[in-house]
């Protein structure tokens, strides 16, 4: 039976596109139209999530005057599954490739979770494409891919598992653990996120998405240990000097608020750490109208 690609394309007030970027096709949910004075916004997704993540961004971002594109990051929703998908060095040449591609010399970027990560890569890498900076439950990679208490204990038992691969994949493909993994990494009572437990379910049932989404978290963890891993580590930590907004939930388990507190090395310009109230992991989906009135002000005022 054919897989069930309809979450991929949800109708809506966006458009669905692909894009050549890098070597590879990208599945785009795109809004807005080009203005002089606003820079394109990148939304790039976390685990276990693919562009569906940003619904709630995107159409007040695009009333805001700012022409959006939320992305299927490589191995997810209805881009391409390569081989490679796992690499955080390619991973952060597509961002970079993506701007390019859409047309663009200037972009926000806004990446949840790893998308956050890479998204700090990204502008490392290539800080004058960047107009600035978001990054949501996300410190930088360094602190991410070091070993210490700066992540919680919770962190650590998900990450373990994920090595367990052939059961850990078919537990990413069952409705039922997604919804439990989502309830879990989000506010006490807060269905933001795991209401879409069966979209994500479905999205991750697309071939080759749940194994990509393993093969990255591996390489994340294992990364201190490849000289590809340690190359991307070094070229992320170039001093960032575009303003960043750092968001994060109150009640996010996985991150306690030491996580950022080595942000400040590399962040050599406008920085914010904003904490937002009754939120856990996936803030975007579990507080919407104030983390979207964040980002929309942030982005405003660095146009």
């Amino acid at each position: 039976m054919p897989a069930d690609n309809s979450c991929v394309s949800i109708s809506g007030p966006w458009q669905h596109r692909f894009v050549q970027a890098n070597g590879a096709q990208f599945h785009i949910a795109h809004a807005g139209t080009y203005s002089d004075t606003h820079p394109l916004v990148l939304l790039v997704h976390g685990f276990p999530q693919y562009w569906w993540a940003w619904r709630e961004q995107i159409t007040p971002l695009a009333a805001a005057g700012f022409e959006v594109v939320a992305i299927d990051k490589r191995g997810f929703g209805g881009s391409d599954k390569t081989p490679n998908s796992a690499d955080a060095l390619l991973l952060t040449d597509d961002l970079i490739a993506l701007v390019h591609s859409l047309g663009y010399d200037r972009a926000f970027l806004v990446g949840l979770g790893r998308g956050g990560a890479l998204a700090w890569s990204a502008v490392s890498k290539a800080p004058d494409l960047f107009a600035g900076l978001v990054t949501v439950s996300s410190p930088h990679p360094r602190t991410l891919h070091r070993l210490g208490m700066h992540l919680t204990l919770r962190t650590w038992r998900h990450a373990i598992s994920s090595f367990l691969t052939p059961l850990a994949e078919k537990k990413l493909q069952d409705s039922r653990h997604i919804a439990q993994l989502l309830q879990e990494w989000s506010a006490p009572g807060n269905n933001g996120a795991a209401g879409q437990a069966d979209l994500y379910t479905q999205a991750l049932r697309l071939p080759g998405v749940a194994r990509a989404a393993l093969a990255q978290l591996r390489w994340t963890l294992l990364s201190q240990h490849s000289a590809r891993g340690r190359q991307y580590l070094r070229e992320s930590a170039n001093p960032v000097k575009v303003p960043i907004l750092a968001v994060r939930g109150a009640l996010d388990p996985l991150l306690p608020p030491r996580a950022w507190n080595k942000d400040a090395e590399f962040a050599h310009g406008s920085y914010e750490l904003l904490t937002i109230a009754q939120a856990g992991h996936f803030v975007p989906e579990e507080q919407p109208a104030a983390f979207t009135d964040a980002l929309r002000f942030f982005l405003q005022t660095h146009c």
